[in-house]
């Protein structure tokens, strides 16, 4: 099936990246004349982009769209179909490089210990924070979990998002934690499902009452095997922080979950700098996230390592702590960063226009710059089909037309949602 776009005022294609790390990196974030094309539409087949040109070439190519034609789409008689944008803005289909998709419960009432004055740290010692949350997922048996999963995924796509990285790590036990990444695996069943990538964090905290070394050798000679075995994670991470795993355990699993051929995320320096970071840049995970409190230093080794730092908002934002001021440092050092959502039982969006909202309002980062943290550079972090998070030929068809007329406005209407059509492989949101 061919589809074809007409009448974008702006295309932020994104395809201007290093050949090298097939990403934008340093003041490039910044050249918005190389990343967005004035008036131009776009040529799918099957899925895959065929042709970005000028309007009136795609148009006296294909025909146009009638101007009393009143559908924004139109299936033609031989089964062609036409968008019309009326002049919005294209972009890439988002890339949430970093969710806690599936877990089950309500810790709703812990806002009030915050505003108190409660810590995280102080909440999970209470015997609530996650162990609330785990008590509840152990309950929850697979339907439940692919119930929970269907309607988040979709809430998702309709704010664009078509790639997403979806970890496990609210089951603390081996049954639940591959109870959780088979119900994401059941995920991809949806339709218009957007394209996931499963993570096992085991190590996310330790069970109240265990032993924390003979956990930590059940985590490497019990519950990796069976993931392995399982087949449906392909990459490990782990909560690297003082009072979770420390530096020492986190190499060790990572090093193992590598030997079975895993790829490797990590949480880090979120609370304090623990040296996460560091470790990160020795390791080569693909990206190392939270990072708040990691060295200047650390930076410059994980980015000279090929390491991502995946920045998350939406976490400082709900737990009212001051925003991270580095990703400024981040552009002009030509450090490797991100952001995603970091969606979980504390931060419950799924909304990356809210993410880029936070970065451009908070953090006075352009939306162009925001706009590739959440879509070609989170894309490198993951082992994508060609094209994701860009707009190029050849590459896959995700992309979001926006309400707006300029590819920036995809992150300023915070508390409302920027897409009007969301476009994955050739199925369309709205």
């Amino acid at each position: 099936m061919d589809t074809v776009i007409l009448g974008a005022s702006e295309v932020a294609h994104l395809g201007s990246v290093d050949p090298k790390t097939g990403r934008i990196d340093g003041t490039d974030l910044l050249e918005r004349q190389i990343h967005v094309s004035d008036n131009h539409g776009i040529h799918i087949r099957d899925g895959i982009i065929q042709k970005i040109a000028p309007n009136d070439e795609i148009q006296h190519e294909w025909g146009h769209i009638r101007p009393d034609l009143d559908q924004r789409t139109y299936t033609t008689p031989d089964g062609n179909r036409w968008i019309n944008t009326n002049g919005k803005a294209i972009v890439p289909g988002f890339v949430d490089a970093h969710t806690h998709l599936l877990w089950d419960g309500d810790r709703s009432h812990e806002t009030a210990l915050k505003i108190e004055g409660k810590t995280y740290q102080e909440i999970s010692t209470m015997g609530m924070g996650i162990s609330t949350t785990v008590k509840s997922t152990r309950e929850a048996l697979l339907p439940r979990l692919i119930e929970i999963g269907t309607e988040r995924i979709q809430r998702a796509r309709s704010m664009g998002t078509t790639t997403m990285e979806v970890k496990s790590g609210y089951g603390l036990s081996t049954d639940t934690e591959l109870r959780i990444l088979a119900a994401t695996k059941s995920l991809e069943d949806i339709h218009d499902a957007p394209a996931l990538h499963h993570t096992w964090l085991g190590a996310h905290a330790y069970p109240p009452t265990v032993d924390r070394q003979e956990w930590n050798q059940q985590l490497v000679n019990e519950q990796l095997p069976a993931v392995v075995e399982q087949g449906i994670a392909t990459s490990v991470d782990v909560f690297c922080e003082p009072g979770w795993f420390d530096l020492e355990t986190t190499e060790n699993i990572v090093k193992s979950s590598m030997d079975c051929g895993l790829r490797a995320r990590l949480h880090v320096d979120e609370f304090v700098d623990g040296g996460g970071l560091d470790l990160a840049a020795q390791l080569k995970v693909d990206s190392a996230d939270h990072a708040g409190y990691s060295s200047d230093d650390a930076r410059a080794k994980a980015s000279a390592s090929g390491v991502n730092t995946g920045f998350l908002p939406g976490t400082p934002y709900v737990h009212g702590d001051p925003m991270t001021e580095v990703i400024g440092k981040c552009i002009e050092e030509g450090w490797r960063w991100s952001m995603a959502t970091d969606f979980n039982p504390n931060c419950r969006t799924l909304s990356i226009p809210f993410v880029g909202s936070l970065a451009v309002h908070r953090m006075r980062i352009p939306p162009i710059a925001a706009l590739a943290a959440v879509t070609v550079n989170a894309a490198s972090t993951l082992d994508t089909a060609r094209g994701v998070g860009q707009l190029i030929e050849g590459g896959v068809a995700d992309l979001n037309i926006l309400r707006t007329e300029s590819a920036d406005g995809w992150c300023l209407m915070p508390g409302d949602n920027p897409v009007d059509f969301s476009l994955h492989h050739s199925a369309l949101t709205s």
